[in-house]
C-alpha cells in the first residue's frame, strides 16, 4: 500500500471521527470558550495517543515480536496517559481562571477512569490500524514478489530458449572438437550444467551458494572459450558457500561485463571476486570498457540492471547494498547481501 493512499485513509478516518462526534460535542454558539478549547485539546490528545501506538509502540515492539515489552509498555502508557491528559485540561482551566491554586482540585479515581476508556480506545485503534496497514503492505509486497519471481523465471526461460548464446557456444565447441577434444567435452559438460541449473534450481526461492558459484563458473568458462585471451578473465571465490541465496542474482552483472568489456589492451579485462563470511555475501566485478563507445552509457541502465534492483529490493529489503562506479575506463559493481534470517 502506497504512502499516499495511507495518508488519504488517515485523513478520512479523522474527518469521520470529527463529524461523527459533532452532534455530541459542546462546540455550539453558546458554548463557553474554555469548554471549546478543552474539547479541541482532548481530541488532539487522543490523536497523540493513537499515533504513539501507531508510530512507536507497534513498530518497535509488536512488529519485532517483542510481545512482553509491547504489552508492558502499553499497560503503563494507557495507565499514565489519562493523568497527563487531565493535567493539560487543568492547565487550560487555570489559564482561564487566572489562578493555579488547587491545580488538581476535583481530580479523583473516578475521573481518572473516565479518561481511561477514551485513551484505551485510541490505543487499541492505533495498534489495530497499524497492524492492518502492515498486513496490507505485506500482502502487496508478497504479490509483487510473486510477480517479479514469475517475470524472472520467464526471463530465465527466454535465456534458455534464446539460440544466440547456445549457437555461439556450440560453434565454439565445434571448433574445439578437432583441435582440443578434451576441452570440447569439458565445455559440453559445462553447458549441460547450465541448462540443468536453469531448469531445476531457478524454480526455488533460494539455492545454496555453492550451486550458484558452480553455475557462475560454468558461465564464465563458456565465455572464456570465446575470447582470444582467456587469461584476461580473473576470478577469486572463497568463504562459506553453504549459505543460501536467491538464484541468478549475479548473472546480469556478469553478462553486462562480458558484453561491454574490452580484452587484450588491459589486464585483466574482467575481474570477479566473490566472498562469503558470517552470512554476508560480497560480489565484486570490474571490467575495462571503451568510454568513447556509443554503448558505454548503457552499461548499467539496461533491463538486466533494472530487474536486478527490483529483485533485490523485494527479496532483501534493507539487507543489501548495490554500488556502481563508472571510472575513466573501468566499470565497477559491488553487491553486498546479508543472508542472515532468510
Amino acid at each position: 500500500m502506497s504512502k499516499k493512499r495511507i495518508t488519504y485513509i488517515h485523513i478520512f478516518v479523522w474527518l469521520f471521527a470529527v463529524f461523527a462526534n459533532l452532534p455530541y460535542s459542546t462546540l455550539g454558539k453558546n458554548s463557553p470558550p474554555q469548554q471549546i478549547v478543552s474539547n479541541i485539546v482532548a481530541f488532539l490528545y487522543l490523536m497523540v495517543v493513537f499515533y504513539l501506538f501507531y508510530l512507536v509502540l507497534v513498530p518497535f515492539f509488536l512488529n519485532r515480536k517483542k510481545l512482553a515489552a509491547f504489552f508492558g509498555f502499553s499497560f503503563m502508557t494507557v495507565l499514565i496517559m489519562p493523568f497527563l491528559g487531565y493535567t493539560m485540561l487543568f492547565f487550560i482551566r487555570a489559564l482561564f481562571d487566572g489562578s493555579f491554586q488547587n491545580f488538581y482540585r476535583g481530580y479523583s479515581i473516578k475521573m481518572h477512569m473516565s479518561g481511561y476508556f477514551p485513551v484505551l480506545t485510541a490505543a487499541v485503534f492505533g495498534s489495530f490500524f497499524r497492524v492492518i496497514i502492515n498486513w496490507f503492505s505485506t500482502m502487496n509486497q508478497k504479490a509483487e514478489l510473486d510477480r517479479q519471481k514469475v517475470a524472472a523465471e520467464l526471463d530465465l526461460l527466454k535465456s534458455k530458449l534464446n539460440p544466440h548464446f547456445l549457437f555461439n557456444t556450440l560453434n565454439n565447441i565445434d571448433s574445439l572438437i578437432q583441435n582440443n577434444p578434451e576441452r570440447a567435452s569439458e565445455s559440453l559438460i559445462r553447458l549441460s550444467g547450465i541448462m540443468r541449473y536453469l531448469t531445476y534450481e531457478t524454480s526455488t526461492d533460494y539455492v545454496e551458494l555453492d550451486k550458484e558459484v558452480e553455475y557462475v563458473n560454468n558461465l564464465i568458462e563458456l565465455y572464456r572459450i570465446r575470447i582470444k585471451s582467456p587469461e584476461d578473465i580473473q576470478t577469486d571465490i572463497h568463504g562459506d558457500l553453504s549459505v543460501k541465496i536467491a538464484p541468478a542474482l549475479f548473472v546480469p552483472l556478469i553478462e553486462n561485463a562480458f558484453k561491454f568489456s574490452i580484452f587484450g589492451d588491459k589486464k585483466p579485462g574482467i575481474d570477479i571476486h566473490l566472498s562469503s563470511e558470517n552470512g554476508t555475501v560480497i560480489f565484486e566485478i570490474s571490467n575495462y570498457y571503451d568510454k568513447y563507445s556509443k554503448n558505454h552509457e548503457t552499461t548499467h541502465s539496461g533491463t538486466g540492471f533494472i530487474n536486478l534492483k527490483k529483485r533485490l529490493e523485494l527479496i532483501y529489503p534493507e539487507k543489501h547494498q548495490l554500488s556502481i562506479e563508472t571510472g575513466e575506463s573501468i566499470f565497477y559493481v559491488k553487491l553486498i547481501i546479508n543472508t542472515n534470517g532468510d
